[in-house]
């Protein structure tokens, strides 16, 4: 099994986990960071000049990595010793787990967070939900999903999730920032449609976080104001009930 991550622009600090010497390790990083714990640290031949693309691009598509079974955790989250246990179930049992979200929003609703965070400018939005709609997508089979862990094997589906998942972060080739938990699911219903992808709780405490940079050292932030009338289009473009 095989741990990995991405530290890219130097986001995270390196938090205190658990190792279990049967797990290889892996981080990728760009810029000169603290190298600390048994990882195989790893120069990232970055393919975009946004470091959040290289990040993303990492965690998304990690068929083009590994052959092997493999666990993606954001670097600012802890890994405890039932943390790897899980993992190793995980993988035993299932082709891609995921984590339930703690919030459990709807699709608008993920939508709306990403607006009203001004991650993505509201045009761009609208358009991202225009090419959602256009898969044939559904707002009813969305189940939200975190995905600061993901267990996947190099499966051919896996395959095919992880390039849906890459490409529906992008409309018209603009990239729409912290959109992914919606990609996610839009990626499970074009790949695996009724057969779910396993969701487990939350295996992380996302309230110890070694983030080192806040949002808006690493993204542009948009100033989006008409929420109201962005909610009515874009639920009427996604066909949403709530």
């Amino acid at each position: 099994m095989i741990i990995f991550t991405a530290n890219i622009n130097a986001y995270d600090n390196i938090p205190n986990h658990f190792y279990d010497e049967d797990v290889k390790y892996v981080m990728f990083y760009d810029k000169p960071i603290e190298q600390k714990g048994p990882w195989e640290f790893i120069k990232l031949d970055c393919k975009y000049d946004d470091p959040i693309l290289n990040a993303y691009h990492t965690r998304c598509m990690s068929h083009l990595l590994f052959d092997e079974p493999h666990v993606w955790i954001d670097g600012c989250y802890t890994m405890t010793e039932q943390f790897v246990k899980n993992s190793k179930e995980f993988l035993d049992k299932n082709e891609i787990t995921q984590m339930n979200h703690p919030a459990k929003r709807t699709l608008l609703g993920e939508v709306l967070k990403t607006y009203r965070c001004g991650f993505v400018p509201e045009e761009r939005l609208y358009r991202w939900c225009k090419k959602v709609a256009a898969s044939g997508f559904k707002a009813s089979y969305f189940d939200h999903t975190i995905n600061c862990c993901l267990w996947r094997h190099s499966t051919s589906k896996v395959k095919e999730w992880n390039e849906y998942y890459w490409d529906y972060h992008f409309v018209d080739g603009e990239f729409c920032h912290h959109i992914g938990q919606a990609t996610a699911g839009i990626a499970e219903y074009l790949v695996f449609g009724g057969n779910r992808i396993t969701r487990v709780p939350l295996q992380v405490d996302l309230s110890q976080s070694t983030r080192a940079k806040t949002y808006a050292d690493s993204y542009n932030i948009s100033v989006n104001e008409n929420e109201n009338e962005f909610k009515k289009k874009a639920r009427r473009i996604l066909k949403a009930v709530v």
